[in-house]
């Protein structure tokens, strides 16, 4: 049975009592840390020396140590750096600062789950890992809500370590919508999944064949773009209020019944077997050992993945539409590709 907590589930307090390093400060680290500081938690930023999200941190009235300092002077780490990234700085900036009664917090699994991250002895290690991007988890905080959490707790050394993951899960604000119990591999080998097959990878490859099938056929790439692209946000705002049900209760007639008949033609029983397979991938660290192996390299593949993509005709057209409404979407983590990565 799920197991689901909310903020009377949880003990601020326990988080409170802790002095907290959050170890990068980018989409989730900049939100886990305001969030803290405002629960009343103290907080330091580790960074590696010449980071340029030193000013950043500092703008918001952060002290800054380097990740050793910082892993040295807390008893609760948490590590919010890239995925890619986190096994280095742990090994070299963690690892010997860890000492027994502390903690390491994680976003997300992967590191732990794939045994980049040998999880130490006589250290509690969990993960409370937010359903939104940092800029959605610290809006949401200030507009007192939450975006909801999964925890998990991988190795409970002092005895208490599931009381201060919900505490910790509280004092950035997810137990106000709700945080479900979970472990390391269920949530990353369900999140790597969702994002490949259907988040990101899915949704984003169907809307380019969309566009593509339409626009060989002849038809404007401009009417292709707002027919299989800018129209998907309403369809999906749909889904989250009220499950695929009231989107289908939403549309037309003509829709709903188009769904029913043309959906399994185009995703049709291959396609879950696809999914299969990419799923087995995950589940036998092969796209882990891929992704990492790549990114050890200078990441040849990921960028030229990357440089394919962007140049596909869809992202010159969305543009030159985008740039004559008279409403834009900014958010000051969105670069639209034209910003240093």
């Amino acid at each position: 049975m799920t197991e689901i907590a909310y903020d009377r589930d949880a003990d601020l307090s326990l988080i409170q009592g802790k002095k907290v390093a959050v170890v990068g400060y980018g989409s989730q680290g900049h939100a886990h840390a305001l969030n803290l500081r405002d629960s009343g938690v103290e907080v330091v930023i580790g960074l590696k020396d010449g980071s340029t999200s030193i000013p950043k941190a500092q703008e918001a009235g952060f002290e800054v140590k380097n990740v050793a300092d910082a892993s040295a002077w807390a008893d609760v780490i948490v590590i919010l750096a890239p995925d890619q990234y986190q096994r280095t700085i742990f090994a070299e900036s963690i690892k010997d600062q860890l000492t027994d009664g502390k903690a390491i917090v994680f976003g997300h699994g992967f590191n732990i789950r794939f045994g980049y991250i040998e999880a130490p002895e006589g250290v509690d290690v969990f993960m409370v890992a937010p359903k939104g991007p940092g800029h959605t988890v610290r809006r949401e905080f200030e507009a007192g809500r939450g975006v909801p959490v999964i925890v998990a707790v991988e190795k409970d050394a002092s005895g208490s370590a599931w009381d201060l993951a919900w505490s910790y899960a509280k004092a950035i604000g997810g137990l106000r919508a709700g945080g479900i119990k979970t472990t390391f591999t269920e949530e990353t080998e369900t999140d790597l999944f969702g994002e490949q097959a259907v988040l990101c990878g899915g949704v984003s490859q169907l809307v380019q064949y969309g566009f593509e099938t339409l626009t060989e056929a002849g038809y404007q790439p401009q009417i292709a773009y707002f027919e299989v692209l800018h129209e998907l946000k309403l369809i999906v705002d749909l889904m989250w209020e009220g499950g695929i049900a009231k989107q289908r209760w939403s549309v037309s007639d003509t829709a709903e019944y188009g769904d029913y008949v043309s959906g399994p033609r185009v995703i049709d029983p291959h396609v879950k077997e696809n999914m299969q397979a990419v799923l087995a991938d995950i589940q036998s660290g092969a796209f882990a050992k891929r992704f990492i192996d790549d990114q050890d390299a200078g990441a040849p593949e990921f960028k030229e993945l990357r440089a394919k993509a962007e140049a596909h005709p869809i992202e010159a057209t969305g543009k030159e539409l985008r740039a004559l409404f008279a409403w834009k979407q900014q958010d000051d983590d969105y670069t639209d590709g034209s910003a240093a990565r």
